[in-house]
């Protein structure tokens, strides 16, 4: 059953909301709405639930997304860092002069390939200091393996890593790496959620915290923030403990099995 947004900490979130869908209509880019209000759910959650740390992106393009991520950001104590190869700067420091205007900013841009990002001697105090991290570089397998190598080191205890384009026709060569990783690396990831297009990991000893947000709290935070979806959690956790996101099926904003389909367990 979903809780009802009633605290000021929440209604200050869908203020946040309603700010970024003001840029973000005026970004060029491929983030959806559908995705940036994912997204800003379950940061707002982090906050409220004093998960703190660093956010990083890897892959900016124009800043669409990160401008959601510097909404969320705490100047006095968390870094926003965009690492990027190639950055479109102007643009990108003028979608985040949006957000921050005259007041403080802590973001940095770094540009580099992120293959060599845990070089760099600035990331030495980074180490598992980020509570959000986005993937979305170059879309090899080989990449993407590279970028969950990197977020493996860089991820807070509690935080979650967001990988681009999981299960996007155009390349499926992500979703194999996603799921790869995850086979291979049991201790250090386990994917929660799925859905427009993106794949949400978190450590496996924090992951029940998320199961219990996406059952209890997401169906809510979506139709606050305008957005119809269902969530299904269509099998048992020992077949597989992940919930998937997509447009509105059947008048359902949860669905479990096919056989109990109004029974969800994590």
């Amino acid at each position: 059953m979903s809780t009802t947004i009633t605290t000021a900490a929440q209604v200050g979130a869908l203020t946040r909301f309603a700010e970024h869908l003001d840029l973000h209509h005026r970004i060029e880019g491929w983030f959806s709405v559908e995705s940036a209000a994912a997204w800003d759910a379950m940061l707002s959650w982090q906050r409220r639930n004093g998960v703190s740390g660093n956010l990083l992106e890897i892959g900016v393009w124009k800043g669409k997304s990160a401008a959601l991520l510097a909404l969320h950001s705490d100047p006095s104590s968390e870094v926003l860092l965009l690492v990027d190869k190639q950055f479109d700067q102007p643009t990108v420091e003028r979608a985040l002069g949006e957000v921050y205007g005259d007041g403080p900013s802590s973001y940095q841009m770094l540009e580099t390939d992120s293959r060599v990002l845990l070089r760099d001697t600035m990331m030495v105090d980074a180490f598992e200091s980020f509570r959000w991290i986005h993937i979305d570089g170059e879309h090899s397998a080989r990449a993407v393996m590279n970028d969950l190598e990197v977020a493996n080191g860089l991820l807070a205890d509690d935080g979650v890593v967001c990988v681009d384009d999981y299960f996007n026709f155009l390349y499926p060569q992500v979703t194999e790496a996603v799921n790869r990783y995850v086979r291979e690396n049991p201790d250090d990831f386990a994917l929660f959620l799925c859905g427009y297009n993106k794949a949400y990991l978190t450590r496996p000893h924090r992951v029940h915290r998320y199961l219990e947000f996406c059952k209890t709290e997401l169906c809510t935070e979506f139709e606050a923030r305008g957005v119809e979806a269902t969530l299904a959690k269509t099998t048992l956790p020992a077949e597989m403990n992940t919930f998937g996101m997509g447009p509105r099926f059947n008048d359902q904003p949860m669905r479990g099995p096919d056989w109990d389909q109004d029974t969800v367990r994590i």
